[in-house]
């Protein structure tokens, strides 16, 4: 069954947009930091292609958030087109330091693509995965997204 929750006890408090990276194969990230009574949660969508300097800029990102007193993250990789297989244990590192300092964190949408990247530079373990960000929030399931199911 999936997680839901009654939306008028959420609000969201910032919604942002950055660029990660420039160029043809550039990459960016909404945030939207809601405030539950449960704590504060913030979902990270992320799009494009994925590269060393994306990555780099990502980590700040988690720190920032963790020091604002997100406790929950929920990382959106259902826009995601690649991420360099070279970067991908830096970034699971980087999850891994906000769960560490604030809290626990989500990876949503993983095509099956993505799913072999991080299956291949052996991160796959350390990873919790739902198929899809809207489940985790409460709102209506995406259908037809062609996300990976988690496992």
């Amino acid at each position: 069954m999936a997680a839901r929750h009654d939306t008028h006890d959420e609000r969201i408090v910032l919604a942002l947009n950055l660029d990660l990276s420039r160029g043809r194969h550039g990459a960016s990230a909404r945030i939207e930091i809601r405030e539950r009574p449960t704590g504060r949660i913030a979902l990270l969508a992320l799009r494009g292609w994925m590269d060393r300097v994306a990555v780099s800029r990502l980590d700040r990102t988690l720190d920032d958030l963790a020091a604002r007193g997100v406790e929950q993250l929920l990382l959106d990789c259902s826009q995601l087109r690649h991420i360099d297989y070279r970067m991908v244990p830096a970034l699971v590192e980087s999850l891994a330091r906000f769960e560490s300092r604030a809290g626990g964190f989500v990876v949503c949408g993983l095509s099956h693509y993505l799913r072999d990247l991080f299956r291949l530079a052996g991160c796959e373990p350390r990873l919790r995965c739902w198929p899809s960000a809207a489940e985790l929030l409460g709102a209506p399931p995406l259908v037809g997204t062609g996300r990976e199911c988690a496992s």
